[in-house]
């Protein structure tokens, strides 16, 4: 969200017999243009942020029903003019919307703080939840990468089995032969159960850490619903006073 309230403004006094009286009419000149440029970047801030933009449609339609009757509405159009650029891009009533909004400021100066503070803070949670989901994400294709690597374990396992028992039914091998086989088999069966063992841990693990990311990112995914709410309610509030505010 921009910026809303101006720093003051700090006027270097001088004298104007110190300077030729020309310098002081172009000094005098650079300064209001400076100054109308200044503001027109606020009410340009105004325009854009979708947040005020809201605020600025709701005293727009308050303004068209009120109409020009109102004094004060004529005068802030009036002051208004100064401040729109040639092209405005916008209907003029933006720029008239933001200048009553931007002069007055101070009559909501505390609302549009808690809308900062809620806005910023919005912001961050959304971070935390992005990084919440891609680290879901990595956990997930980690899961799936060991599955399918037990899976594949856990198939050549079997067929070694089978294999075993189509040897068992073979009486045309020698004795001894048989034996050196199974010893190397049972030494590859340990290490295949080893391997089969640490990958369902690291599994087990993995799964216990993607419920936790889960259950954060749930629990956040609460606070930033809550806070929506109270930022919607809290731009409900400030539209509602600054029609009160253009209708008084």
């Amino acid at each position: 969200m921009p910026r809303f309230f101006v720093s003051t403004i700090c006027w270097l006094a001088k004298t104007e017999d110190s300077f030729p009286c020309v310098f002081v009419v172009m000094l005098g000149m650079t300064t209001h243009n400076k100054n109308l440029t200044r503001v027109q970047q606020e009410l340009w801030y105004l325009i854009h942020d979708e947040d005020v933009k809201q605020v600025l449609e709701a005293i727009i339609e308050k303004m068209n029903e009120v109409g020009d009757s109102s004094e004060r509405i004529k005068q802030w159009r009036e002051e208004a003019k100064a401040y729109i650029p040639d092209d405005p891009k916008y209907d003029e009533n933006y720029w008239v919307a933001a200048y009553i909004l931007y002069t007055n400021m101070g009559n909501f100066k505390d609302q549009f703080e808690r809308l900062d503070a809620i806005s910023s803070e919005l912001s961050e949670l959304e971070d935390e939840l992005e990084e919440l989901q891609h680290e879901q994400e990595e956990l997930e294709y980690r899961i799936e990468d060991l599955q399918y690597e037990l899976e594949s374990l856990l198939e050549e396992d079997e067929e070694d089995d089978e294999e075993w028992k189509e040897d068992e039914e073979d009486d045309s091998d020698d004795e001894n032969d048989e034996n050196n086989e199974e010893e190397d088999e049972d030494d590859e069966d340990e290490e295949e159960d080893e391997e089969i063992a640490d990958l369902r841990y690291q599994i087990e693990q993995l799964e216990e850490e993607l419920e936790d990311v889960k259950e954060r990112y749930e629990k956040v995914s609460d606070k930033f619903c809550d806070l929506e709410y109270d930022k919607k309610h809290l731009l409900w509030e400030i539209m509602e006073r600054a029609e009160q505010f253009v209708a008084s």
